[in-house]
């Protein structure tokens, strides 16, 4: 064979491997479109985010971050997202491999996969600040589902604008001149002031006073975003209180089964809003107590700030914290309103 033959030969090879290689390549902007490729057999995908840290760490506000990315994955996926309690608890890990979950987000699982387990656990790429996601063994389609996804979805605006809202420092909440938000959660809260018909904008500062828009934020037995407790998530039908949206659906009922109780009591609108607040920070059996104690004190118990008179003389309850409570929400939310438009 000549030589201008051996190369048009192998030109024609390597141009032949060129094309079978363009063909297997994908645009990352149409990955979303060959998710059939990496398909697997469940319409629900259960989750559990476990990373350590606290309110004002950094890492900490990755739980907020894993959440939302969550979602995004579970549209992307086409299956229903449900996000289980995480508290860093290593029995995770035994649920992950039993399979009673999917998916368990955490930080530095070099560190807290012990090396004899190692093979029964997939890691995927790496999210942010040490955050992965890691899958049980089991089911390899998944993981490839997920880096697949993970590696188009970190480079796109929805990462970064959800990463500037997660991770942004509420030292006060007011509105962003450059988005409009007010919080990473204004969407969810907009949805649920429409359903109650309370002021979007009471909620979300309420919620500030609560978590300062922190997802993992617990205190007793209060968690989440509106720090609501197990018992009163329940009386809403609600069993994950880390999940934003169900977070912020039980407080926003909570808070309106307060106002309709006062509301109901005759109050003004005022008042059943302040009423409402110390009630959702104190009980409202122990706000009752206090009613009656201003009654018989001659005070109006109709009236927030004849009641707060009256704290001093009541020895079941001191009210300090529940003043300041009551304040600062109504503070806020007036300083809002003058910023804010109030559509919802």
């Amino acid at each position: 064979m000549s030589g201008s033959s051996t190369r048009h030969l192998t030109g024609c090879i390597l141009l032949s491997v060129i094309l079978v290689s363009l063909a297997g390549m994908q645009p990352l902007a149409t990955v979303a479109d060959t998710a059939d490729v990496y398909r697997f057999d469940k319409d629900t995908l259960r989750c559990a985010v476990a990373i350590g840290g606290n309110m004002s760490g950094m890492e900490g506000r990755g739980v907020g971050l894993s959440n939302e990315m969550l979602q995004y994955f579970g549209d992307f996926a086409d299956a229903a997202v449900t996000i289980v309690p995480g508290n860093c608890d290593m029995s995770y890990l035994d649920t992950l491999k039993l399979e009673g979950i999917d998916i368990l987000v955490m930080s530095h699982p070099e560190d807290n996969i012990p090396e004899v387990e190692e093979r029964d656990f997939y890691v995927s790429h790496l999210v942010r600040n040490n955050i992965h996601w890691v899958t049980s063994a089991t089911d390899p389609r998944l993981l490839s589902m997920i880096n697949v996804w993970l590696d188009d979805f970190v480079g796109s605006r929805l990462y970064k604008r959800a990463v500037a809202r997660q991770y942004r420092t509420y030292s006060r909440p007011r509105i962003n001149p450059e988005t409009g938000e007010v919080s990473p959660f204004d969407d969810i809260i907009k949805q649920y002031s429409a359903r109650t018909g309370i002021d979007w904008l009471l909620l979300a500062s309420l919620m500030y006073q609560e978590s300062q828009y922190y997802v993992g934020a617990e205190y007793k037995e209060a968690k989440g975003l509106m720090q609501v407790n197990d018992v009163t998530a329940a009386r809403y039908g609600v069993s994950d209180l880390f999940s934003p949206e169900s977070n912020i659906k039980a407080g926003s009922l909570h808070l309106k089964y307060l106002m309709n109780k006062y509301a109901q009591e005759g109050l003004d609108s005022l008042n059943v809003i302040k009423f409402a607040l110390a009630a959702y920070n104190a009980g409202d059996g122990r706000i009752e107590q206090c009613r009656n104690h201003a009654l018989s004190e001659g005070k109006n118990p109709n009236d927030w700030e004849e009641v707060v008179t009256t704290f001093a003389t009541n020895n079941k309850f001191v009210g300090r914290t529940t003043t300041a409570y009551v304040r600062d929400i109504i503070g806020r939310w007036e300083e809002l309103r003058e910023t804010v438009p109030t559509k919802k």
